[in-house]
């Protein structure tokens, strides 16, 4: 069977939302000003906008924005993630460490409400994303646009048995070396999202968290990244899998696969169709974006192997859990639901050309989330 194609990419303008009008697409570039912010969005309090109520318009607009500033770093021994989280109503900041022989995870993470002490950066190539807590630490991402330059430093305090944790990471995503994947969707509409990925950039640094510590030199840690900014749906569902490393032949490899369609035997309903815009795979640097692509596993034993695959050949993977990360959030208005199972894929990604890409142990994650916000 073969598979839908992709949307094909369109030229970038240089602004997503303009007078009134909004983007969409797949681009070849990222937006120089990524104002979706501005976008007339739809929520509860739309008709008060343009009015003497328009303060409580806006205000309200902003809790509904969500964003965020994500990425993770795979090297020999060990396994990084780390996000900076704005949701508007409440903010996070996580990080965790995870030791790739033994599965077993150290984490750090703390909530703050109305997202107080968190800063993203103005758009996804440049700037400063940061979250700062009294007693927790700070999480801080530096972008370089020019150079492709990415930073990620994470100074986190000691918890009970948790230790601290210290991080110095360099990532690269110069231009023209990797090709990201920048898409906006119109997921209803009123609501958009604006995203930009990129997996397989090569990384190198530090990382310390007590006993546990590496040191790797440029390229010998591969990373990807994840920005978003958008006015989500109020309840949204999705899968969601991402990697970086090397196939068996040393060659550098990432992907970045989701769906909003759960698998047979989800408490969730199945969508019309899948809205996900922002599939692809990047074999050697070079992208090839991808579009319904499947997740199968058992929602009862999320533990248990995953498949995942799309009908023309292109991603044929399975992904064996090592241990994961839970939450299972319900403050009536925010509603999150979430496991992240961490492990090693294996499989084969083949490119444009027919040429495959094997994958024997290419660390990384899979994800089941659900949304109330």
């Amino acid at each position: 069977m073969n598979a839908p194609a992709p949307e094909p990419r369109r030229a970038t303008p240089a602004r997503i939302v303009a007078d009134g009008e909004v983007a969409v697409g797949r681009f070849d570039r990222p937006f120089p000003t990524a104002n979706l912010d501005e976008a007339p969005a739809r929520h509860l309090l739309s008709r008060l906008r343009g009015g003497p109520l328009s303060p409580l318009e806006q205000a309200w607009k902003r809790l509904r924005l969500k964003q965020w500033h994500y990425a993770s770093v795979a090297g020999p021994g060990l396994f990084l993630g780390a996000v900076v989280f704005d949701a508007g109503y409440v903010g996070v900041g996580f990080a965790y460490v995870v030791d790739r022989a033994s599965g077993a995870v150290r984490e750090w993470s703390k909530m703050v409400p109305l997202a107080r002490g968190i800063a993203i950066a103005p758009n996804s190539t440049d700037g400063t994303s940061r979250f700062a807590a009294r007693g927790f630490g700070e999480i801080t991402f530096g972008n370089d646009g020019a150079s492709g330059r990415r930073t990620l430093r994470i100074d986190l305090a000691a918890r009970g048995a948790t230790p601290a944790l210290e991080v110095d990471l360099v990532m690269d995503e110069a231009p023209g070396a990797i090709e990201p994947v920048i898409a906006v969707g119109e997921l209803e509409p009123g609501r958009w999202l604006y995203t930009h990925k990129a997996y397989g950039l090569p990384a190198g640094g530090t990382i310390r968290a007590g006993d546990w510590s590496a040191r790797w030199s440029p390229g010998e840690a591969m990373a990807g990244l994840d920005w978003n900014r958008g006015f989500r749906l109020t309840e949204t569902y999705w899968n969601w899998a991402a990697a970086a490393g090397r196939d068996r032949k040393g060659r550098p490899v990432g992907f970045t696969f989701t769906s909003h369609v759960p698998p047979p035997g989800s408490r969730y309903p199945t969508p019309s169709h899948d809205s996900a815009n922002d599939s692809a795979v990047w074999l050697d640097g070079k992208v090839a974006d991808l579009a319904n692509v499947h997740f199968h596993y058992d929602p009862g034993n999320i533990m248990a192997p995953w498949r995942i695959y799309t009908d023309d050949g292109t991603v044929e993977l399975e992904f064996q859990p090592l241990g994961e990360r839970v939450e299972d959030l319900d403050l009536k208005l925010i509603v999150s639901r979430f496991h992240q199972p961490f492990g090693r894929f294996r499989g084969t990604l083949r490119g444009a050309g027919g040429e495959v890409h094997e994958l024997d142990d290419v660390f990384g994650v899979t994800e089941e989330h659900f949304a109330r916000w």
